[in-house]
């Protein structure tokens, strides 16, 4: 008999050793085109991302890594399904609250990334805080 029975049975720590959801997914459709032309690239995905935990989202090209990431970061919308991130659905959010959830709360590199030539490394990082006026800390 396992001495954590429950994680054993389940897969899954009991709730009270869990830490709190962060970020969350369920049913997430992303299909792109329509009728006999179309592309699935997610199929009913579901995940729970749990606060301070390290997590990587790997597949062969094509799998819809990229599609999944971007979902959950609020720049594209799935198809069908929710997004949760600390308790706010950003399935049902406008462009506005989507813009400001981002320059607030997300961080994301982008597979491709665009730095701006004419900044330093420090600049291009920090371009974000200088657009929502807020000092970085030194």
């Amino acid at each position: 008999m396992s001495a954590l029975p429950q994680y054993a049975d389940t897969g899954r720590w009991p709730s009270a050793v869990r830490s709190p959801i962060v970020v969350s997914g369920s049913g997430l459709v992303r299909r792109y085109g329509e009728g006999d032309a179309h592309v699935d690239a997610l199929r009913g995905v579901s995940l729970e991302i749990e606060e301070g935990c390290l997590t990587a989202i790997m597949g062969p090209s094509g799998s819809g890594k990229s599609t999944l990431m971007h979902i959950l970061a609020g720049l594209d919308e799935p198809t069908e399904g929710s997004v949760w991130i600390a308790g706010l659905e950003i399935t049902s959010m406008n462009d506005r609250e989507l813009t400001r959830l981002r320059r607030e709360h997300i961080g994301f590199v982008f597979q491709f990334f665009n730095l701006l030539l004419m900044l330093t490394a420090e600049e291009n990082v920090l371009l974000p805080l200088s657009i929502a006026g807020v000092k970085p800390d030194r």
